[in-house]
């Protein structure tokens, strides 16, 4: 027996961009209701116990890219949400040693002296050449990608515009294509010497993606892990708290949000969007239908094949997003230590966030082995000591420790993962070692969390953090397909608003506020 609700908009999964989507429909005066599969709001950005008295951020980990205008449109702060600042980041290297970057130019530069004086010379200009791209690029986040082929007056006006509002960007257009083309690699060096500098910064390139630094491309990624202006840092009580906080403010305007409702099929009739049906056949009706969960489920499963334009799914087929990404969360009974690190050396206490990749030709391999459906032998690793600075997170004494890292791909060649997960740990647990010996000796518990898990928890096809590789062909007007980049689709009144959208994956609220607002350029043409 199915019951039917009517609502003006129903978004498909509450994860923080379903939420944020929601949450701004509401405040605009919609009915809005949020349906979500699991049993807990949030998709990738939850807090939960993972071992008795240990509470951590499953998936993602890091506050640094939520934006700024959501934060203050929805009054987040408001709600609980309460960023913690991390201002360090250590790198352990070979030999005993470590290099630290950290928000203060000053302390960068004298730690840079040390392996090379000519890097120190040429970072603060190499740090106003990329700040003046990110600058830019921070402003492109709120951006709907406009579609270039479109030749209606509409489109053209749109188009335009753009091009007008950033008609003083000059130089900087070049070389954020620089970076869209160069590799990590040839990016940096054109700065620097020191291979350890060049490391600190390729690391970045290799977070989220399936190949090594030295790909073309993937200069970019150091942008857009770097475009977050919160900086590195945690959110009390987890990320978790960044879905609550957008929930509420959601609730205060009447939002509702259901649980354990997972959707089977977004109905459409008459070549629009009607409403949904829950796999327990209980049937919505909307006005409207925003999906927040990934393209290639919305598009692959939900919504039925004979309403979908065949050149559309053949883009949406052959979108990457098959993950290499792995995460770890460990209740120990001792934090990491570095045999490398040293407070008076580095200029800190204690190092909540460090970064695993001491030279760019270990970045390099760690990716090699994965580029043959393989795991890494030496995987590049995030150590995340969150409840060093967040004690809501684990018992007195002891400490919640998450590991970050890749390469483990969705797939292995000749095996799989029930025979090869704990050989992988331990590579995982090898590489902790080496570098912060006796680590392993200290983990009361763990969760390992590989794409396939990814996948099968979260629903997201190929377990990619971010919905489907950052890349050139996968940026802007070609996420994730063209001619629907503005996150719109084929069928009237259904509505993209996840991380397979401009501007891609990372906890920032940007899909959703993007889709949200275009919702509401569309509303008064779509409740006729």
């Amino acid at each position: 027996m199915s019951m039917t609700t009517q609502y003006d908009a129903i978004i498909v999964g509450a994860g923080h961009n379903g939420l944020t989507c929601g949450a701004y429909l509401a405040k605009a005066g919609l009915k809005t209701l949020v349906l979500e599969r699991r049993h807990v709001i949030g998709g990738a950005a939850v807090t939960e116990e993972f071992s008795p008295g240990f509470r951590a951020s499953i998936f993602s980990y890091i506050m640094g890219h939520v934006n700024p205008k959501v934060i203050a449109d929805l009054e987040l702060e408001k709600f609980g949400l309460e960023h913690m600042k991390v201002e360090d980041v250590i790198y352990p290297l070979y030999d005993n040693d470590c290099i630290v970057f950290t928000s203060n130019l000053e302390r960068n530069l004298q730690q840079i002296a040390r392996f090379s004086k000519k890097d120190a010379e040429a970072y603060p200009e190499f740090f106003n050449y990329m700040s003046n791209s990110i600058r830019v690029m921070r402003n492109w986040l709120l951006e709907t990608p406009v579609d270039p082929a479109d030749r209606s007056w509409r489109k053209f006006k749109e188009t335009a515009g753009m091009i007008w509002r950033y008609r003083k960007i000059g130089d900087e257009l070049y070389r954020i294509y620089d970076a869209m083309t160069m590799s990590a690699y040839e990016y940096v060096s054109q700065w620097f010497e020191s291979d350890v500098v060049k490391a600190v910064l390729c690391y970045w390139a290799t977070i989220g993606c399936n190949v090594g630094p030295k790909s073309p491309g993937t200069a970019f990624n150091i942008l857009f892990h770097l475009v977050g202006e919160n900086g590195m840092g945690f959110c009390r009580g987890g990320m978790g708290m960044i879905s609550q906080s957008l929930a509420d403010s959601g609730r205060r305007h009447g939002m509702e949000i259901k649980t354990d409702s997972p959707v089977n099929e977004i109905l459409v009739e008459n070549g629009r969007a009607a409403g949904v049906i829950t796999e327990d056949g209980r049937e919505y009706r909307g006005k409207l239908v925003s999906c927040n969960v990934s393209a290639s489920l919305t598009f692959g499963k939900l919504v039925r094949r004979e309403h979908l334009p065949e050149s559309f799914m053949r883009e949406i087929k052959q979108f990457r997003n098959k993950g290499s990404a792995f995460k770890i969360n460990l209740a120990v009974d001792q934090a990491p230590q570095y045999k490398g690190f040293d407070p008076v050396v580095a200029g800190v206490d204690y190092p909540a966030y460090a970064h695993i990749g001491p030279t760019t030709e270990y970045l390099e391999r760690a990716a090699d082995d994965a580029k043959y459906g393989w795991y890494s032998a030496k995987p590049f690793i995030s150590p995340i000591v969150p409840s060093m600075i967040d004690d809501s997170l684990a018992p007195e004494g002891k400490h919640v420790v998450t590991l970050y890292g890749g390469h483990a791909p969705c797939e292995l060649k000749g095996a799989n993962w029930d025979d090869e997960r704990d050989n992988f740990v331990r590579n995982v647990m090898d590489v902790m070692d080496e570098f912060a010996p006796g680590f392993s000796s200290s983990i009361i518990d763990m969760q390992v969390l590989l794409p396939p898990d990814i996948e099968h928890i979260l629903g997201i096809p190929g377990g990619h953090e971010l919905h489907g590789e950052v890349a050139l062909d996968q940026l802007f007007f070609m996420r994730p397909a063209s001619k629907y980049a503005d996150y719109r689709s084929p069928v009237r009144g259904l509505y993209q608003c996840g991380a397979s959208t401009h501007p891609g994956g990372a906890v920032s609220a940007v899909p959703g506020h993007n889709a949200a607002r275009e919702i509401l350029k569309d509303w008064k043409e779509i409740r006729k």
